[in-house]
């Protein structure tokens, strides 16, 4: 009996080492894959950014998730290996630049990421409510974590102030005044024939695309300044993000004057209005109204997203 007992217990101790190897590699992976303590560098720049202006900023009480991605470098160069056609390689842009990729027609993706990684390119977006950064702006604004949060500070503006329904509704009220306008005044000098449809058509179309890029262009005039807003209130110098838009200007080569078919203003344009408002704008005013709050993170390397989860 003591034989059967003792010829059990190696297995016993081989079952329990084993079953805690498989716990531990279990808990490691999760915590790798859901802790921001191990999550890219990139987004660890992120939740500091974004911590130091949310001390000083009400955020809305949605979540927000942050996004880094490859790139339009790397669609660019997609296109030119023939991974992609042209305007179909959203896929290439979106890609996740921490993951290892097959390669694609004998073509290897992980070195294309790491090429297109090294063109110095500032994107950010605010896309669906998500803000969309791609992994080279962060090697372009090399270190200077306060321009990169001008930038942050710009597409949080979009997302915690509803800037594409404001958008859309002005865009509704106008167009339909220019449209009614412009219908007049074709019919009123042709005769009313399919042509002259046409013609009205035309007009209207023309119309709408310079009305959407004329409030497009407010619009990022508005997020510029409320981007600004919040570096002061988080206690950056006032002049922050009015340099950021010199150094912007210089790294992606702006035109200086506005296009009026752009959807940005120029730069001079752009520098104007930033300067008069930071020049008006008095950050105690703001303050004395601000309510402190809580937040959280929630981190998924699986979906390659770091949420911003305000608790109110």
């Amino acid at each position: 009996m003591l034989k059967k007992i003792q010829s059990k217990h190696p297995l016993r101790i081989f079952s329990g080492i084993l079953v805690l190897t498989f716990s531990f590699l279990y808990l490691a992976n999760f915590f790798r894959n859901n802790s921001t303590y191990f999550m890219p560098k990139e987004y660890k720049i992120i939740k500091r950014i974004v911590d130091k202006i949310a001390s000083k900023n009400d955020l809305g009480n949605r979540d927000i998730p942050f996004s880094i991605a490859s790139g339009v470098y790397m669609q660019y160069r997609g296109e030119e290996l023939g991974l992609c056609e042209k305007d179909g390689c959203w896929y290439y842009r979106n890609l996740d630049p921490y993951k290892k990729h097959k390669k694609a027609k004998g073509i290897d993706v992980n070195e294309l990421l790491k090429q297109s990684y090294l063109f110095n390119g500032i994107e950010a977006y605010a896309w669906n409510d998500v803000v969309w950064l791609s992994k080279s702006t962060f090697l372009t604004y090399a270190g200077r974590s306060d321009y990169l949060g001008c930038a942050i500070g710009h597409e949080l503006s979009h997302i915690v102030f509803n800037d594409h329904i404001k958008q859309s509704i002005k865009f509704s009220e106008k167009f339909k005044k220019l449209k009614d306008k412009n219908k007049a005044e074709v019919q009123i000098n042709v005769e009313q024939t399919t042509k002259t449809n046409e013609k009205v058509k035309d007009k209207e179309d023309e119309i709408k695309e310079v009305l959407q890029n004329e409030l497009s262009r407010e619009s990022e005039k508005i997020a510029d300044n409320n981007g600004a807003k919040m570096l002061i209130n988080a206690g950056f110098p006032k002049e922050t993000c009015l340099n950021e838009i010199t150094f912007i200007a210089e790294k992606m080569q702006w035109d200086a004057d506005t296009d009026i078919n752009s959807t940005h203003p120029g730069y001079l344009e752009r520098f104007k209005s930033l300067k008069n408002f930071i020049t008006e704008y008095d950050k105690s005013i703001e303050l004395k109204s601000f309510v402190p709050y809580k937040w959280k993170w929630i981190y998924d390397r699986k979906m390659n997203v770091l949420t911003f989860s305000p608790k109110k």
